[in-house]
């Protein structure tokens, strides 16, 4: 046993490590392996196809050469950078997100996403694109308009025959009410069918057909529109409102609104006039309309009011409310009603998340116009106020069809 102890020990040759990617892919090694950095994870090239949800902007092709929007498989929406003014559109983005000042850090509230500028081939056609978040994602009926807003849809570099074919273009709707709609889409409550609205039909719209339009959209053309659905788009609505009346040297030429909201929530809140009649003969009843309640996911049970110990942001204001009771009119009764509503309504429009899941959101597109012009001194953009308000205007309108639906 001595003799085995003291024998020396045998020097191996050191063994030449693998990397686990080498392992698996079956890579050979090579004489730099104990140096070598680890190889990176192949990874999938990302796919695009062409966007099939929208409404508005260029959606021909030029030859092989597509034009319109396209779709990214992580999900990002591709706007292709067509022409020169477009440029413009990446530097408004750019500024946008850097930007510390007040006013533009809220307006990107107000703006998808911006994840930069990447070159994607498609068609066998490359070509750069700006990559937005999809305001869509998680719908399972997205109903979508585009309004353009403002008389004016030209900036100061337009030559005649520019303003004079802008002139042109839906002229009778930017006359009357500020704003035009190239285009819209609306799954039906009834069928579930989609309809599709584009440019040809924005053209003819004017007067009461304008109505009839966001009528048609909301889901309200054959019937009684949804309360919640009207306020949660006119909350936001409102919101913009507020900034665009402050003055600041930004100037949003040709910009447009897209309001999005899921069919499937509303149908959800309100069935068609079919199905409720069956519910009323004796069928399983549906989340009740004429509460403010019928606003929450329908996947995540029912909302309760705010307990004692977590006082709602609005409950001073609500306590304020006077009240009185009579033998014939239980107006305590009433009030209650009123109370327990408007206070989830207000608490849910006074959310601080970033997403704060929502019937869907307005979101402000289109900057290839919009100017800063940090040189002049700061006015209010009137011609895009003007536009806003009277879109404003109508929603108010027909958010007063509604003031039932608060009991």
């Amino acid at each position: 046993m001595s003799d085995v102890c003291e024998r020396p020990k045998e020097r191996r040759p050191l063994r030449r490590m693998r990397s686990i990617y080498q392992v698996h892919y079956g890579l050979k090694p090579s004489g730099d392996e104990m140096t070598a950095k680890p190889l990176p994870m192949p990874t999938d090239p990302l796919e695009v196809q062409a966007y099939s949800l929208q409404v508005a902007g260029h959606q021909t092709t030029n030859g092989a050469k597509y034009l319109g929007l396209l779709q990214c498989s992580n999900g990002r929406i591709l706007k292709p950078i067509l022409k020169e003014s477009q440029r413009r559109e990446v530097d408004f983005y750019e500024h946008l997100a850097a930007s510390k000042h007040p006013d533009l850090v809220e307006l990107r509230k107000f703006t998808p996403e911006y994840f930069g500028v990447k070159k994607f081939t498609y068609n066998g056609h490359e070509q750069e694109y700006i990559m937005l978040e999809d305001l869509t994602e998680r719908m399972l009926e997205p109903c979508i308009m585009d309004v353009k807003i403002g008389k004016r849809t030209w900036d100061d570099s337009a030559t005649a025959e520019k303003i004079k074919n802008e002139e042109s273009k839906y002229r009778a709707c930017k006359q009357e009410f500020g704003f035009c709609i190239p285009g819209y889409q609306v799954f039906k409550l009834s069928t579930g069918k989609l309809q599709k609205f584009n440019k040809d039909h924005g053209k003819k719209l004017h007067g009461h057909m304008v109505i009839a339009a966001l009528r048609n959209f909301l889901n309200a053309a054959g019937g009684g529109l949804c309360r919640a659905l009207v306020l949660q788009q006119l909350a936001a609505l409102w919101a913009l409102q507020r900034w665009a009346s402050r003055p600041r040297p930004l100037r949003l030429v040709a910009s447009s609104l897209l309001l999005v909201y899921d069919a499937a929530r509303l149908r959800a809140c309100c069935p068609p006039r079919g199905e409720r009649a069956a519910l009323e003969a004796g069928g399983p009843r549906p989340l009740r309309r004429k509460s403010i309640h019928s606003t929450h996911n329908p996947r995540s049970g029912p909302q309760q009011p705010p307990s004692p110990s977590s006082p709602s942001p609005w409950s001073a204001a609500l306590e304020r409310l006077k009240h009185s009771h009579s033998f014939e009119h239980n107006y305590e009764d009433k009030l209650s009603k009123i109370r327990m509503n408007y206070r989830a309504q207000l608490d849910q429009l006074a959310s601080e998340g970033p997403r704060p899941d929502p019937w869907g959101s307005v979101r402000l597109i289109d900057f290839a116009h919009a100017s800063f012009g940090d040189e002049a001194p700061p006015t209010v953009d009137l011609n895009f106020k003007r536009g806003l308000d009277g879109l404003v205007a109508l929603f108010e309108a027909l958010l007063k069809e509604t003031d039932d639906q608060v009991f």
